[in-house]
């Protein structure tokens, strides 16, 4: 590993050498970051460890560093009472530059670090000796170390011992990772069996309603005549609904960027319409698609009309005897989509709690439809992980626009 020359620091009214910082040090710190683990709560697996190294070295201190940018923060220690020490100060600052296990016997008599205040004061470090702990990339993120106030020197077993176990930290680390993928993974599943149901129910819902109507005969036969050829295209379009969410979610779940290409937002939008002719014609609303013919927007489709279904959804749910009208335009390398209605409108507390994303059920809608809320959250975290933002502006009785913005790469 390259480095740095090293230099003379004076810590305490006392000269000592800073150790070197890695030429590849934003590719390590980056490397570190990404396991998640500095001032996470102590943990038995590593404490063990410690322990287990401890008594195998026959020392009283032996510690799991992990080297951040000003610091050594310690995950598990045995025999010290701090939680982390300044990096200038550190051993282990010296021991991530060498290649395997770095010694040192008698610290007073190494002009490294015969002044370091480790040294001349707590904890009187005389003996050292850590072994880098190294991610499969290559970069060393800490080390597992142990010390000793009197002078002495590292066995081969012990020194075999110290290497076998800073793998097993480092499979710890990596095992951190896999279950955090693996949690990400199940709470995506949950959304997408979430999604489903809430995608899915409101048209299925329609379709049995106008099936009830039919049937009690509360609708003329002509009437009935133009409700089936609706609830037709109502079936195909839910079975193409139920179609794209699944491939969304396989998007989701395999975290890939195959479906990302350029698409016709504007066509998009008309398919997101087809979802709810029935229940807009059922309000009197109107849709309204603004969007210039030739829009090309880059993205996943399937996304975008996730998020235009459930907004349009949504707006519909409080708008009568209105409209609802989706625009959209690009401009310095984003896209800024609106989805503005002519309903009920909301208030400012409602307004500023979805703004803050607090997602709730407020209120009914205009012909008391109930909702969990769901829909626009699910909407707001999508969002969030293409870079994104949600915004509403509304007032009482004056309807209500969301604005969402997209960076466009």
């Amino acid at each position: 590993m390259q480095v740095f020359s090293s230099f003379a620091i004076k810590v305490n009214n006392v000269y000592m050498i800073e150790p070197n910082i890695p030429l590849d040090e934003e590719l390590r710190i980056a490397e570190l970051y990404k396991y998640e683990l500095l001032d996470t709560v102590y943990e038995k697996e590593f404490d063990e460890i410690v322990q287990l190294a401890s008594k195998i070295c026959n020392v009283p201190i032996t510690l799991i560093t992990l080297i951040d940018r000003n610091r050594q923060w310690f995950k598990a220690k045995v025999g010290l009472d701090v939680a982390e020490t300044s990096r200038s100060v550190s051993f282990c600052g010296h021991a991530i530059l060498h290649e395997g296990i770095f010694e040192i016997q008698d610290a007073i008599k190494d002009e490294r670090f015969s002044d370091n205040p480790l040294v001349i004061g707590y904890p009187n470090i005389r003996f050292y000796a850590g072994m880098p702990i190294v991610s499969p990339a290559g970069y060393k993120l800490g080390t597992l170390c142990v010390i000793d106030t009197k002078a002495r020197h590292l066995s081969k077993e012990e020194s075999f011992a110290l290497s076998v176990l800073s793998k097993m930290i480092i499979k710890l680390f990596e095992l951190r990772i896999s279950n955090r993928e693996l949690k990400k993974s199940i709470e995506n599943q949950q959304k997408i069996i979430t999604i489903m149901a809430h995608d899915i129910r409101g048209p299925l819902n329609t379709i049995k309603a106008t099936f009830e109507l039919k049937n009690d005969g509360f609708i003329s036969s002509e009437e009935a005549k133009e409700i089936d050829g609706l609830i037709e295209v109502q079936i195909g379009n839910t079975v193409n609904l139920l179609n794209n969410i699944v491939d969304w979610g396989k998007l989701i779940l395999n975290y890939s960027t195959e479906l990302q290409t350029d698409f016709n937002l504007h066509d998009v939008c008309e398919k997101s319409f087809d979802y709810y002719l029935i229940v807009s014609k059922a309000k009197n609303n109107q849709f309204k698609n603004s969007i210039k013919p030739d829009l090309l927007v880059y993205g996943n489709s399937l996304g975008y009309e996730f998020i235009i279904r459930n907004l349009i959804a949504n707006a519909n749910k409080f708008t009568s005897n209105g409209s609802i009208t989706v625009s959209a335009f690009i401009e310095n390398d984003f896209l800024f989509m609106t989805i503005t209605d002519t309903g009920v409108g909301m208030s400012d507390t409602i307004k500023d709690a979805l703004n803050n994303k607090k997602w709730s059920s407020y209120t009914v809608g205009t012909q008391n439809e109930k909702g969990s809320g769901m829909g626009l959250k699910l909407v707001s975290e999508y969002i969030a992980t293409i870079n994104g933002t949600l915004h509403f502006e509304s007032k009482p009785n004056e309807g209500t626009i969301v604005t969402i913005k997209i960076p466009q790469h």
